[in-house]
């Protein structure tokens, strides 16, 4: 599995190269930073990635969430917050063990939120899985670089292990995330047209529908099906008008 490691909004440089060399210690390279205020280049960046400035030189940087997403098959978000909009967490021991189960090439993004305020929950929305890391409620708020660390370390220790799926076991890919994301869209303003959103809320009965979709691991073909049943109803509604 192809893992990479996703910054929103991070604040501090020296937390950029702490995740640097987090990431190198368990062997991970890819390291992706969205619309951040700290900076790459600042001294304490690099001199807090020690011996993984390589990984800290290969970061990327992107504008925003979606365009960092593209072509992977599955997004995890990071949080300590709890919620309606925020059911179905997993510990990282458990995601971890979870993600044996995906092909080989599959591409996993981990999204971590900024040091103040974590991902917000338009970042949430985009992920199918959710990882909350158990700590004591009297300091419940880890550091990003040791949130990066500890997710890391289970993920290393998961797949160091001997692959346990039998020759026989078919492997379900998942649809890329920009497809998953075309078909919410044609989904929401289908359901906005025949008027079964709330006006008032209508991310609400949105984010169920992400939930639901991501439990079920949803397939380029899948989507390909739910696409075309949203074009065939706007068709016929436009027949029927």
């Amino acid at each position: 599995m192809s893992i990479s490691i996703i910054l929103v909004r991070p604040l501090f440089s020296g937390n950029l190269g702490s995740v640097a060399r987090a990431m190198k210690n368990m062997g991970l390279k890819d390291l992706r930073l969205v619309e951040p205020v700290a900076d790459l280049e600042d001294l304490e960046a690099r001199k807090m990635a020690a011996n993984a400035k390589d990984v800290l030189g290969r970061a990327k940087t992107f504008r925003d969430l979606k365009s960092a997403l593209k072509g992977f098959d599955l997004v995890a978000g990071t949080s300590r917050r709890k919620g309606k909009e925020r059911a179905n967490w997993m510990g990282p021991r458990d995601f971890a063990e979870w993600s044996r189960s995906l092909p080989k090439r599959h591409k996993t993004a981990i999204l971590f939120g900024s040091e103040d305020s974590g991902l917000l929950n338009d970042d949430i929305a985009l992920c199918q899985k959710k990882i909350m890391i158990p700590s004591h409620p009297a300091q419940p708020s880890l550091n990003l670089a040791q949130a990066v660390m500890v997710v890391a370390y289970e993920l290393f220790v998961a797949h160091s292990r001997p692959e346990h799926l039998s020759e026989g076991t078919p492997e379900k890919k998942s649809a890329k995330i920009e497809h998953l994301e075309a078909m919410y869209t044609d989904l929401h303003d289908l359901l906005w047209e025949v008027g079964f959103l709330n006006k008032s809320n209508p991310k609400h009965l949105m984010r169920l529908l992400r939930n639901l979709f991501s439990r079920a691991h949803t397939t380029e073909k899948e989507v390909r099906i739910f696409r075309g049943i949203c074009r065939q109803v706007r068709w016929w509604k436009g027949q029927d008008s």
